[in-house]
């Protein structure tokens, strides 16, 4: 609290879509005046979320309050219900932990101040509102897709067709032809059965300047598709008038800050297909092509090589850039490298093709001698120092905190014991004493696992011992780059290590590529063997990880 005695106040609105009014995040905050009043606060920050689920956790708004809150620059929050600070049942569990941990008080128009009861039923009915929700989609996606409407996303070569019902609202799921489009669906379907790739296909469109599906280049992915899915341009059933849909599972992700959805293909007997002449494009005759044409081209998985069926072996895979577009490198036939936007889109000038196994040797090497250096490794013990002081401030501080909480345990106990030794033997007094005994159970056993852990965290070795651990460890990666039975493992190790490689191919000098990793990375893969993973260094490298970047360049 500040020095005024007044309450610091923080404000909080968000509502979920564009549907919704667009000051409805504001008019919230408004509405929270007359509460903020009541209550006699002071407010001194304002975050908003517009148009952002409530089912997110990485939203702007919600992070600046919660940063605010740890700050201890906030005293109460105010809003208009709990369900605009979170929706999700684990957010409202969360956040019904650390706001009382910050001594931070929630109060809102709706439920007024949020004790542990209500955010224990707001969760609940979170949940269930949730589910509700769910069941209640998926019921009107079905219905129209039994009456024969469309309910995804517009597919290409389609538009939508604004229709109302008799009570004047918008009939959704509608679509029509769209002729323009239907003529470059039927012309692919006849390219490509007629022996042009879908990455040839891509590269004439983007090279004609047609507009891909989303407005932007073409790419082959979108042509060809996967067959099993019923995705891609070549596959979507839709083209032959039949309308195929609950494909897909989706689910939210709930180690995903976002709430990504995911989805897994249900079992074909699980699909529904519906009828709809009226939206056929292509030609049954046209369509078969396609796939006898697709299936011609298919080879089996064990005729792939090992790089094609096993896409982990590629040891700099995910991490190598083009510096004219920004797109990956991807992997071309057995050995080489090249850029994804001029392999599959067309859309780059940038043909320079990089043989694989000398750039990754010449990134081994780059990352061996020149990032983990003496100074590097000085810079990246100062910084761990630095944090390890300010870590042991926090506990300290927490430390203090149990200890003072556990004498006043004790007189608690002391004088429930009393009552107890009277003969006031209540079941209430009982379940008191059961609390108390295991909250100090629980701060006894957090204490100790602190003392144990401070006494056990290991030094860190001398800059020249890491850089002699560090060169032994890449050497032995370098050993083993044409064993398949480790390379996936290898690979893994150098997407914690490198950032990125990125290629220029018009250097003056000729190609060059610059390799950019962790110096903090880099030293944790050096100092952390087996023996040391339940001691300080994993706290070491998540403390500092992704602190110091360092370019270093070479010539390809």
């Amino acid at each position: 609290m500040n020095i005024s005695g007044q309450r610091r106040v923080a404000l909080y609105g968000r509502h979920s879509t564009a549907l919704q009014t667009a000051t409805s995040s504001d008019d919230q905050v408004a509405a929270c005046a007359p509460l903020v009043n009541l209550l006699g606060g002071r407010v001194v920050a304002t975050w908003l979320d517009p148009e952002i689920s409530g089912y997110r956790r990485d939203r702007p708004g919600l992070k600046g309050l919660l940063a605010a809150v740890e700050a201890g620059e906030v005293d109460l929050i105010v809003c208009e219900s709990l369900d605009r600070l979170a929706r999700d049942a684990e957010d409202v569990a969360w956040l019904g932990k650390k706001l009382p941990y910050h001594r931070v008080q929630l109060h809102t128009i709706s439920e007024g101040r949020v004790d542990e009861i209500k955010f224990a039923v707001a969760g609940l009915m979170g949940a269930i509102f949730l589910k509700h929700l769910v069941d209640k989609t998926l019921r009107g996606m079905e219905a129209a897709v039994l009456a024969g409407r469309f309910a995804g996303g517009r597919a290409y070569g389609y538009k939508r067709v604004i229709q109302l019902d008799a009570k004047g609202e918008l009939v959704r799921g509608l679509l029509a032809i769209d002729e323009a489009k239907a003529d470059m669906v039927r012309q692919i379907y006849r390219w490509f059965a007629g022996g042009l790739s879908s990455i040839q296909i891509a590269t004439r469109l983007n090279a004609d300047g047609v507009p891909g599906p989303r407005g932007g280049p073409w790419n082959a992915s979108t042509i060809r598709g996967d067959p099993k899915k019923l995705v891609g341009i070549l596959n979507n059933p839709l083209y032959t008038g039949r309308l195929v849909w609950k494909r897909r599972h989706w689910r939210r992700d709930p180690d995903s800050e976002k709430r990504e959805r995911r989805y897994q293909l249900r079992d074909p007997s699980e699909w529904i297909e519906v009828g709809v002449p009226d939206l056929r494009i292509v030609d049954d005759s046209d369509f078969e092509a396609v796939q006898a044409e697709m299936n011609a081209r298919k080879r089996s998985i064990t005729s792939l090589p090992l790089a094609q069926g096993n896409r982990n072996r590629h040891l700099l895979s995910g991490l190598i850039r083009c510096s004219c577009c920004g797109s990956n490198y991807t992997i071309s036939g057995k050995d080489y490298y090249r850029c994804a936007s001029q392999k599959e889109r067309g859309t780059c000038d940038n043909r320079l093709s990089v043989r694989k196994g000398p750039l990754e040797e010449a990134s081994l090497t780059v990352i061996q001698h020149h990032l983990l250096t003496e100074d590097h490794v000085r810079l990246f013990i100062a910084e761990y120092e630095r944090e390890a002081t300010r870590l042991a401030r926090i506990d300290s501080h927490e430390a203090d905190t149990a200890r003072i909480r556990l004498q006043q345990l004790e007189r608690e106990l002391g004088n429930l014991y009393e009552n107890l030794l009277a003969g006031i033997a209540t079941p209430a007094l009982r379940q008191m004493i059961d609390e108390r005994e295991t909250e100090k159970a629980r701060l006894i056993s957090r204490n100790a696992t602190v003392d144990r852990g401070v006494a056990s965290q290991p030094p860190l070795p001398t800059p020249f011992v890491l850089q002699a651990q560090f060169r032994a460890r890449i050497a032995a990666l370098r050993s083993t780059l044409e064993d398949p039975a480790v390379r996936g493992q290898a690979a893994s190790i150098m997407s914690r290590l490198i950032e990125s490689v990125t290629i220029y191919p018009d250097e003056p000098e000729g190609p060059a590529a610059e390799v950019v990793a962790s110096v903090a990375s880099l030293v944790a893969y050096a100092i952390n063997d087996n023996a040391a993973r339940e001691g300080g260094v994993s706290r070491s490298k998540a403390v500092v990880a992704g602190a110091g970047f360092e370019p270093a360049a070479f010539r390809l």
